[in-house]
């Protein structure tokens, strides 16, 4: 009779060993363990096990490693069978695709470019065909749709094209050809390699149908096939859990379907990743190049819209670019917390902007290595919010005096502005000279191109506009109750600190310290943010060694304890010049910035007392 007691057998298998014992082994622990206990068993005279190499030694490394296995994959799906609970990507992207959602991969930097025509090109209308590049300073950046322009004069001269200028970094690589087998909703695996990068939105399908007279046809990629008719010859692309790409193919039903005999092409941009960042003037009337090839010339020749002048390779040398901006940032793939951040998202929206939230995700989302900010408004908050600033803040009488506001209103909005949706967009690069950083607003290229591409989502009664940000300088500043707004007090505003004489931080540490706070909290801010004078008093109070500090005005003895700040738009001479000392919410399209950093650093005064004297008024 076992001794053990009724409790605790039921806690037991018929081995002796706890129910949940499994979660305690691995391979070697298992293997150790099968062992002792056919050493241990007196009804059996097994010995062979005690030798490496024996067949029963083998047999238990076999069953050992296979239960190793088997317990890592279960160790894997019970802890990560759920949206919440996932933390592996290769799960949290497996779990998303139930709801259709597609993570996006890695983005290449984009360069916004403007196009020379050359004086010996003749006059008329040209095309650059797609895929045509331009290499400068070891980087290629590429075409991946046709521009076309006109040619008005005899000399040189820079032309607007039809379509936005923007090149995109990285080469066109060629596929191998591939050869369907024609199942519905075929699905074919892009591998090129492991340390090659595509971007994810320039994959390029075109496809010789044997039921089309072995004619080439390029094929549209779409969010979703279900979204697609019979004929549609779409396909769709997924970032899978392997950080591959798929392609998937309709069945005639929700678009057309491969069939047998037909010859899949693909085409796709290989991206350098973020060496490929450039700065501008990088391109310095660099010629162009025409892409060419016996495989893509055929295709080129059954696809090109005969009823345009494209570029030949022999004229591409009377065509150069230039680009006077630096290139965006290279974007990494959605991370794990991105895709629990925008899969939510994505499923309330079902392919369709409706909401305010929902045209800010889908930026932040699709545009991610061109953006630090957005936010979004509409024709309610432009009227009653935008248009109110530059009425009342800023005094204008009418918005067409603001210059941002009338290039927006010209070249974007349309005549009925009661259907506009405003987005006000902070560029990911972000520049820090003050001159240029007032002006830091999305080039035209980077606007067309979102205007576009939001066209196939938005409601059909909703026109995309544009509404600069808002750029506003902070600094040190004080005005006593009953004064007149006036933006000189900043010029005679000091921030005095008074430091224990035996502290071992230094002034210079101090003074250091101080402004490393104030310039890192205001960089930190996004459009609509409340700025929290408290927090920055908290923060400064908190290091080590700072008795006390107040803000204060030389030139009148003014001072207040803590920080004391002014913001105001720097382009109207701060008509909208505001004082804050406790907290100021910004408008959705305003963001500060520190004007001249080594200025405001100068502001700082440090003194030095003994901890005793620092209850005499100060």
């Amino acid at each position: 009779m076992s001794n053990y007691t009724t409790t605790t057998r039921s806690n037991l298998t018929e081995f002796n060993l706890p129910t949940n014992a499994y979660t305690g082994f691995d391979a070697q622990s298992l293997r150790t363990l099968i062992i002792n206990r056919l050493n241990n068993d007196e009804t059996i005279n097994f010995t062979d096990q005690n030798f490496e190499g024996s067949n029963i030694s083998a047999l238990i490394d076999i069953l050992a490693y296979t239960y190793h296995t088997l317990l890592f994959y279960l160790n894997q799906t019970s802890g990560e069978s759920n949206f919440a609970d996932a933390e592996l990507y290769e799960n949290i992207n497996r779990i998303v695709k139930v709801i259709g959602y597609k993570p996006i991969g890695k983005q290449t930097s984009i360069l916004p470019i403007t196009i020379t025509a050359k004086a010996a090109l003749s006059t008329g209308y040209y095309t650059v065909p797609k895929f045509a590049f331009a290499t400068a300073g070891g980087q290629t950046f590429s075409f991946i749709q046709d521009l076309t322009f006109e040619n008005l004069t005899a000399v040189d001269e820079t032309v607007i094209p039809l379509q936005n200028t923007l090149a995109y970094e990285g080469t066109i690589e060629e596929y191998p050809l591939l050869y369907p087998i024609g199942e519905k909703f075929e699905t074919i695996n892009i591998l090129p390699g492991d340390n090659v990068i595509i971007d994810h939105f320039n994959i390029f399908i075109f496809v010789k149908e044997a039921n089309e007279q072995n004619k080439w046809y390029e094929w549209k990629r779409i969010p979703s096939l279900f979204l697609s008719n019979p004929n549609d010859r779409h396909f769709e692309v997924t970032y899978n859990e392997n950080k591959k790409y798929e392609l998937k193919f309709g069945n005639s039903i929700n678009g057309k379907k491969l069939n047998l005999g037909d010859t899949v092409a693909i085409y796709y941009l290989k991206s350098s990743g973020a060496r490929g960042k450039v700065s501008s003037n990088t391109l310095k009337n660099t010629s162009i190049n025409v892409y060419n090839n016996s495989q893509y010339d055929e295709i080129f020749a059954d696809i090109k819209d005969t009823s345009l002048n494209y570029i030949t390779i022999e004229d591409s040398p009377k065509i150069t670019i230039n680009n006077t901006e630096d290139s965006t940032e290279f974007g990494d793939e959605e991370s794990v917390a991105d895709i629990k951040q925008n899969a939510p998202r994505f499923f309330s929206s079902e392919y369709r902007l409706t909401t305010k939230a929902d045209y800010k995700t889908f930026i932040q989302r699709n545009y991610k290595n061109l953006i630090y900010d957005c936010t979004v408004l509409n024709n309610s908050d432009y009227t009653n919010d935008y248009l109110k600033y530059i009425n009342d803040d800023l005094g204008l009488t009418d918005f067409t005096k603001d210059t941002n506001a009338l290039f927006n209103q010209y070249y974007y909005a349309d005549s009925a502005d009661s259907n506009n949706i405003y987005l006000s967009i902070i560029p990911k690069l972000r520049k820090n000279k003050s001159v240029v950083t007032r002006s830091n607003y999305l080039s035209p290229s980077l606007k067309e191109k979102i205007l576009n591409e939001i066209e196939n989502y938005k409601l059909l009664n909703s026109e995309i506009s544009f509404v600069d940000p808002v750029y506003l300088n902070i600094d040190l500043a004080v005005k006593a109750a009953g004064e007149p707004n006036n933006v000189s007090y900043k010029n005679t505003t000091e921030l005095h600190i008074r430091r224990e004489a035996r502290s071992l931080v230094n002034e210079d540490d101090l003074k250091s310290k101080v402004f490393s706070i104030i310039s890192t909290y205001i960089k930190k801010l996004k459009l609509g943010d409340t700025i929290n004078v408290r927090d920055l008093n908290n923060d400064i109070e908190s290091i080590k060694g700072i008795v006390d500090f107040k803000t204060i005005r030389t030139d009148s003895l003014i001072k207040v304890p803590g920080l004391s700040l002014c913001i105001y738009n720097p382009v109207y001479n701060g008509k909208d010049i505001k004082y804050i000392d406790t907290q100021f919410k910004l408008r959705p399209y305003q963001v500060p910035y520190i004007e001249n950093e080594a200025t405001f650093k100068t502001k700082i005064k440090v003194e030095s007392i003994l901890k005793s004297k620092a209850i005499v008024e100060y």
